[in-house]
């Protein structure tokens, strides 16, 4: 399953109601009571090869065969037009997908941006900008047409989950059932006050969403829970944050809690919970401490495969344990250096995983795992 690492009332769409959120109960839960959603169709992809200068910026895959990667082509020196490649076969054949007029994140264009793509299924996807914007680019005919939709606050993360999309705008959680584009703010009042976080995980119909704080979570996207969350004691006297959250299933769910001193060196400690975040236990083990933390996700299914991303000014790595904390392993990434970013990385199977290493700007690589993170190979377009 994929996680969000840290750092939505918008202009509903006209076609579909809005979701309504209203408080029930004692104890602070409150639900959701959703319109029935819109039916999505999904459109033929375009039979257009993708260019062989193609490279990509962020990836979303909604199985092991099926996905799409948020790119462009062309020289490093220049902006880049977004382009969208999909594959149904996991990457041995690739082509087009109608893409919105935007161009991929660059600090010295005007133009609009994004830098990051998540897609439900064959009909609804989503692209954003990454902690700069508001702004969502919106298809639910698998790109034959897109709208662009504008959440208060910057997007830090967004998700998918059965039934609806989320996403974090100004530390508030926001969705719109799918199919719809109809954002509302997600428990905007509870007996406990603001709802409010970081940190976004997705697994079926499960939602975690949480802070150094408190945990939201919900089992069915409607009646929601909050539970106390702590991460460890300091050390050194440098405060450890929830940077991440992911799931294995409703149930099995993995914290980090990391602790950046700055020169790429981060402490980090992984939590975990067999009851769905009510109570977190620490793994025997910490990861090691060198980079900063870019991401992290756990494999569906059974618990026990962890992995966590950093960017380091050397060889980026990706951190593993098979066995739930006990002993980690190092990755070293071929062609990183001097802090490629990395993103998207996600399971979406209990051996299949993909990340994306640096962009169109700094060379981007495509990584896919088949055997749990044990190895990794670069997928070409």
């Amino acid at each position: 399953m994929k996680t969000h690492i840290m750092k939505a009332l918008g202009a509903a769409g006209s076609a579909g109601a809005l979701t309504l959120l209203c408080l029930v109960g004692a104890g602070g839960a409150a639900s959701a009571s959703p319109s029935p959603a819109q039916p999505a169709h999904t459109v033929s992809v375009s039979s257009l090869r993708v260019p062989g200068s193609f490279q990509p910026a962020a990836a979303s895959f909604v199985s092991p065969a099926w996905g799409v990667v948020l790119g462009g082509s062309g020289s490093a020196s220049h902006v880049h037009r977004a382009q969208l490649a999909v594959t149904a076969d996991g990457g041995a054949y690739w082509s087009l997908m109608r893409a919105p007029a935007v161009w991929l994140a660059n600090a010295s264009s005007s133009l609009p941006q994004v830098s990051q793509v998540v897609f439900a299924d064959r009909a609804d996807g989503w692209l954003y900008d990454q902690y700069n914007s508001g702004q969502i680019w919106v298809t639910h005919n698998g790109g034959a047409s897109w709208r662009e939709i504008t959440l208060p606050g910057n997007i830090a993360t967004m998700a998918v989950s059965a039934r609806a999309v989320y996403a974090v705008a100004g530390n508030q959680l926001y969705s719109s059932p799918l199919g719809w584009n109809a954002w509302m703010r997600v428990n905007a009042r509870t007996r406990y006050g603001p709802m409010t976080g970081s940190t976004l995980a997705v697994s079926g119909n499960s939602v975690w969403f949480g802070s150094s704080t408190y945990l939201w979570t919900t089992a069915d996207g409607v009646h929601w829970a909050r539970y106390p969350f702590h991460c460890p004691a300091p050390i050194y006297g440098e405060p450890y944050s929830l940077a991440g959250i992911s799931a294995a299933n409703r149930s099995d769910v993995a914290f980090l809690c990391a602790a950046a001193t700055g020169m790429y060196h981060t402490f980090m400690k992984v939590l975990v919970s067999f009851n769905g975040g009510r109570t977190e236990w620490q793994t025997l083990t910490a990861p090691p401490s060198a980079g900063d933390v870019a991401a992290f996700a756990v494999a569906p299914g059974r618990f026990g495969v962890i992995s966590i991303a950093v960017v380091t000014p050397g060889l980026d790595n990706i951190y593993r344990s098979a066995n739930l904390g006990q002993t980690w392993t190092t990755f070293g990434i071929p062609g990183t250096g001097g802090g490629t970013p990395l993103t998207s990385l996600e399971f979406t199977s209990p051996t299949v995983a993909s990340f994306v290493a640096g962009n169109p700007a700094i060379h981007g690589e495509l990584m896919r795992t088949t055997n749990a993170g044990l190895t990794w190979y670069p997928v070409r377009f």
